[in-house]
């Protein structure tokens, strides 16, 4: 029994193909077992850069790699393929008429695979991608080389990839306008779990757009190697009759009857043998039946045990008892010594709490004692006393009850409060949406807080005077202009608008309308050529208005797909966003965005990555300029890890920035220009808030003045002004030292 390899195809159906796709698909499986065995099978996609006029260039081309690959057998497969792709290029530049531009390359890209038995031959030229997938792992074959399409004028020299096909093996040949919408990692996870014509209609449906249709070229083949058992059957033996015609004939005496006599002589001698055998035996059979009825002694059956295996039974005997008195040994001295430190663990810890306390009242005294106030006059040796003291006060509460340490409590974290510049404000719910799912709040250009309620799928206007809402943007909603709303994903506000993102990257505008009027404002579609290309995931957008006149402004849109800040600018006539006017906006290599959570625009573009802030001017990162940490690390020891951002002035380098950090459950506050920390907020400890804080912006009056931050969280939409208020101001009420206690 032997194995062979058997490839199992996958490839777009002809019927649900678009017709503005240029690509071609073709698959060779020659019938012919010499041409199988010397060939192999041809699998090749010719890709193109346009639109439906390069499908009779790419037929063209297929089909004569095809011709000449298999019609050449003057070299071995590597150098017929290069012949072949060289050939369809000369052809191509005459009967197309296709010239390239200067230094760049043609349109027209291949990829091709050749399998013949256990050896893949893998070849790319232009804009066509090939990959490998083995154990779980996808490899690219080769390098592609976008700049080498055809028609070329030196003759395209492609690299042909050659190694051995293993069980389990896959391969794709695919147009790179797939992989650029919907990305390789859905493509790998399709390929490796899924038949390979599943996996293919899968990845088409991605490429379609969730029903949207499918632009630009779609060509694609999967290819899965497996194993097939063979099993050979010899060819049967065939008898082959001599030329002599008394060939196999027996001998004959030539003396008259001498074979009879012969043959008479022989039956007499075996017949007297017979006899003789038949009673010897019968004569054997009566002794042994004689002797098997006479009485027997049974014998005694012994068993002999070696001295070894006696020995070796004795020690694990002696073991087992030695094993059983440790046990017990250590059991009883374990119970006689836990039974006598229990006691004294109990008293240990009432000591240290005792110690803890009265080391509570000396910090607070040697602070705050005789009318002092080291906050005032030596702010480092009262920060560290009411660290000591704050700790003191953790070991100090196993013992003593919360009523008692309730006034040392009030002035500890009222002090360190203080010297950190912690303000606790006090929470209000403005409106309250229920259970809903509240994810995304921007501030608008008309003075209300507009909330996506991911439970109706609505992007609500709240007036924050009235406290009324009302719905602005619906799922399913079909705006004049065209369109059908999805679900909102994203906000940001832009210049005199506010602007939705919903799951299927369709940008929509809403402009309020002009004056305290009532009326719903307008909602429109914006045209974004090539939002498509985004792929599922996108983290946040921003806007920064460039001509405040136009009502024009800058769309910033955080693609991990891309691992880029893509950067659109607006049309002049303010028809939408177009590639033309797309920038990539961080400089850098390996660059990726994929844990970005917010970002805030003033000219300077402020992103939350990883949970750290971190500041890019003209897309280059500002390395000298870091957040600041918060420093009170006595009551809240881990570091701040930050996912909403915010600001107060919309100008750059001028106001603060505000940034929310979900474990330490605050809103802390730095400056623009340096990172520099300025202040932090709290809520109340028995407020149940500032846990899952979805979105925020700070609202200030003239000149900056009285700000207040608004937040959703927990299906309401909250309130809270930022002025200073420590959490209980230190009173210095201790007048004398403290004495001990029992």
């Amino acid at each position: 029994m032997t194995v062979r390899l058997q490839m199992k195809l996958g490839l777009v159906a002809e019927s649900q193909r678009p017709p503005d796709s240029p690509d071609t698909v073709l698959v060779v499986e020659p019938s012919i077992g010499s041409t199988t065995r010397t060939k192999g099978n041809l699998y090749l996609v010719v890709t193109g850069e346009g639109g439906a006029e390069l499908r009779s260039a790419t037929n063209m081309v297929a089909e004569r790699v095809r011709h000449e690959y298999y019609y050449d057998e003057s070299a071995g497969i590597t150098v017929c393929l290069k012949k072949a792709i060289k050939a369809a290029n000369r052809e191509l530049r005459v009967t197309e008429r296709l010239v390239p531009r200067q230094g760049e390359g043609g349109p027209i890209g291949i990829a091709l695979a050749v399998v013949r038995s256990n050896e893949l031959y893998v070849a790319t030229v232009g804009p066509a991608e090939a990959y490998l997938v083995r154990e779980a792992r996808l490899l690219t074959l080769p390098e592609p080389d976008l700049a080498s399409g055809l028609p070329s004028e030196d003759g395209a020299e492609p690299v042909v990839w050659h190694g051995e096909l293993l069980a389990g093996d896959s391969i794709i040949l695919i147009s790179p306008n797939a992989t650029r919408r919907i990305g390789l990692a859905p493509i790998q996870e399709a390929v490796i779990q899924l038949h390979p014509q599943v996996a293919i209609d899968q990845i088409h449906r991605q490429l379609a757009g969730g029903g949207l249709g499918v632009a630009g070229g779609d060509g694609m083949i999967a290819l899965e190697a497996g194993e097939v058992s063979v099993t050979q059957k010899s060819q049967p033996l065939k008898p082959v009759w001599p030329s002599d015609s008394l060939a196999g004939v027996p001998d004959h005496s030539p003396i008259p009857l001498a074979e009879s006599v012969v043959d008479g002589v022989a039956n007499v001698q075996h017949t007297a043998k017979q006899v003789q055998r038949t009673a010897d035996g019968m004569l054997r059979h009566s002794v042994y039946g004689l002797f098997d009825r006479m009485p027997r002694r049974p014998v005694q059956r012994v068993r002999v045990t070696p001295i070894a295996v006696q020995r070796e039974r004795q020690r694990r005997v002696a073991s087992a008892i030695v094993g059983m008195l440790l046990v017990l040994a250590v059991v009883g001295a374990s119970l006689w010594y836990l039974a006598g430190t229990r006691h004294e663990l109990k008293l240990d810890q009432q000591g240290r709490a005792q110690a803890a306390y009265l080391q509570v009242q000396s910090d607070v005294f040697a602070v705050f004692g005789n009318g002092r106030n080291l906050l005032v006059s030596d702010p480092l040796t009262a920060k560290a006393d009411l660290e000591d003291a704050y700790r003191n006060l953790q070991i100090a509460s196993q013992l003593y009850p919360p009523d008692q340490l309730a006034d040392l409590t009030t002035q500890v974290v009222g002090g360190l409060n203080q010297y950190f510049h912690v303000n606790v404000i006090t929470p209000q719910v403005v409106l309250s949406f229920g259970n809903d799912d509240l994810s995304g709040l921007v501030l608008g250009p008309d003075g209300g807080a507009y909330v996506i309620d991911q439970t109706n799928d609505t992007v609500y206007r709240v007036d924050l005077a009235t406290r009324a809402k009302v719905a602005v943007a619906v799922k399913g909603e079909q705006p004049i202009g065209g369109g059908t709303v999805g679900s909102p994903h994203l906000l940001t506000e832009g210049g005199p608008d506010v602007l939705i993102l919903d799951d299927a990257n369709t940008l929509w505008r809403y402009v309020p309308p002009a004056g305290a009027t009532g009326e719903l404002g307008a909602l429109t579609r914006v045209n974004v050529e090539d939002s498509g290309t985004w792929g599922a995931g996108v983290r946040a957008i921003g806007t920064f208005v460039t001509d405040s006149s136009l009502g024009l402004y800058s769309l910033y849109v955080v693609v991990p797909s891309a691992g880029q800040v893509l950067k659109y600018l607006d049309a002049s006539d303010n028809s939408g966003y177009y590639v033309k006017a797309r920038y990539s906006y961080l400089l850098g290599e390996n660059l990726s965005v994929a844990h970005v959570d917010d970002i805030y625009i003033d000219g300077s573009v402020y992103l939350l990555d990883g949970g750290i802030a971190e500041r890019f001017d003209s897309g280059q990162q500002i390395r000298g300029w870091t957040a600041d940490p918060p420093g009170d690390t006595a009551m809240r020891p881990a570091a701040p890890s930050y996912t909403r951002i915010t600001s107060d002035n919309s100008v750059a380098d001028q106001g603060n920035l505000y940034a929310y950090d979900g474990g330490g459950r605050r809103v802390v506050s730095f400056t623009k220009t340096n990172g520099k920390y300025k202040q932090e907020f709290v809520l109340p400890s028995t407020s149940p808030y500032f846990s899952a804080l979805q979105g925020m912006f700070v609202r200030t009056g003239a000149n900056g003045s009285n700000p207040t931050l608004f937040w959703i969280e927990s299906g309401n939409l909250l309130s809270a002004p930022l002025s200073a208020s420590s959490l209980a101001s230190p009173s210095p009420s201790i007048s004398s030292k403290p004495s001990p206690t029992k």
